[in-house]
């Protein structure tokens, strides 16, 4: 694809997140993406053959993009704990911005739906990957296993809090103060080696 199918899938795949913030999992429709950006649905169909492929697409580019902030925010720290503390913090960027909502749509659909959960489980898996890749950088100590294993806590850890968001005030002082234990427990788990 060139640069303008590039900006052509973009575009779609800007207009399905938004009617799926909107309307949710039921309002994401083919048609109706087309339709709202003035193309056939079979141009549409051109770029993503199914709903699925649509939004395997949609929560393949946020995780892209939530795992290259992750991985800016650890190069832009050089101690181990300054490095642990930035994965801790861009998945709380992440769960403070409106795009949490994607994860939360898309975690009752996978209670539903058995593609869907197949989707959750390829997407946590690759968000594992990644931090795991991290956590070598940072703590080259540290067995594989063990680095997946902390990957899997720290992703259950940012679910639990992301969960907690929906209704705490993520920006309260309990929640900042459990921000602090988090990363400690997380140093502790990386240190124990």
């Amino acid at each position: 694809m060139g640069k303008k199918g590039d900006a052509k899938r973009q575009q779609i795949l800007d207009a399905a997140k938004r009617i799926l913030l909107e309307s949710g999992p039921d309002g994401l429709v083919l048609r109706e993406v087309a339709d709202q950006l003035d193309i056939t649905h079979g141009n549409l169909q051109y770029y993503f053959r199914t709903r699925n492929d649509l939004l395997i697409a949609i929560f393949d580019n946020e995780v892209a993009k939530y795992t290259e902030s992750m991985k800016d925010a650890v190069a832009a720290t050089s101690t181990r704990r300054g490095r642990l503390a930035a994965i801790i913090d861009s998945g709380l960027t992440v769960l403070r911005s409106p795009d949490t909502a994607l994860w939360r749509i898309m975690m009752s659909m996978a209670d539903h739906s058995p593609e869907m959960a197949m989707i959750l489980k390829k997407e946590n898996d690759l968000y594992e990957a990644v931090v795991a890749q991290e956590l070598k950088q940072i703590a080259p100590q540290l067995s594989a296993q063990r680095r997946r294993h902390i990957a899997k806590i720290i992703h259950a850890i940012l679910d639990g809090i992301g969960i907690q968001f929906v209704h705490d005030d993520p920006n309260s002082a309990d929640m900042r103060a459990l921000e602090s234990e988090i990363k400690a427990a997380i140093f502790a788990l990386v240190e124990a080696e």
